[in-house]
């Protein structure tokens, strides 16, 4: 009896529909876990005395109506209040400038400069002008124009020509 070949092209079918398989499958559970938690949700507001604020929510990690105020400044809100849900990388946040956003993992790192304070949203707690405090549910902040943190030093780099 005579041995039959191999036929190739029958292995490299199965080994391509296997790795397809396998990559599509990878795919979506790496998609699943980037946005399992959902992304930090920041309503902007005024108060009717005229003071900014801004309400931060990201249910999965337990953060539920946490106030930043900033009295004593003035928002160039005029269609309050505007919530931004921050999904994907360079959201625009109705008052204050985006500094930084890493939004590969949802909820991410969302860092704010509002009325010259440093507000940043991480995981493990909030933290303004570079003071870190824990998460605490309905908990109010105050940031007015003469707690500002000092300006970040930044080193100058040596060049070599």
């Amino acid at each position: 009896m005579q041995k039959q070949p191999d036929n190739i092209l029958k292995h490299v079918a199965i080994v391509g529909v296997i790795a397809v398989a396998g990559y599509f499958s990878l795919y979506a559970l790496d998609s699943h876990l980037r946005s399992r938690k959902g992304p930090w949700e920041v309503t902007f507001a005024v108060e009717t005395n005229g003071t900014p604020y801004l309400v931060v929510n990201q249910p999965v990690l337990g953060v539920r109506e946490v106030k930043v105020r900033f009295p004593g400044e003035q928002s160039p809100l005029t269609n309050a209040p505007v919530t931004v849900r921050f999904t994907e990388a360079n959201t625009k946040p109705a008052f204050g400038e985006l500094r930084f956003q890493d939004a590969t993992y949802l909820p991410g790192t969302v860092t704010l400069l509002a009325f010259n304070h440093e507000v940043e949203f991480i995981q493990r707690g909030l933290v303004l002008d570079r003071r870190e405090q824990p998460w605490k549910p309905g908990d109010v902040a105050e940031l007015t124009p003469t707690n500002q943190a000092p300006p970040l030093r930044v080193k100058a780099r040596k060049r070599n020509y």
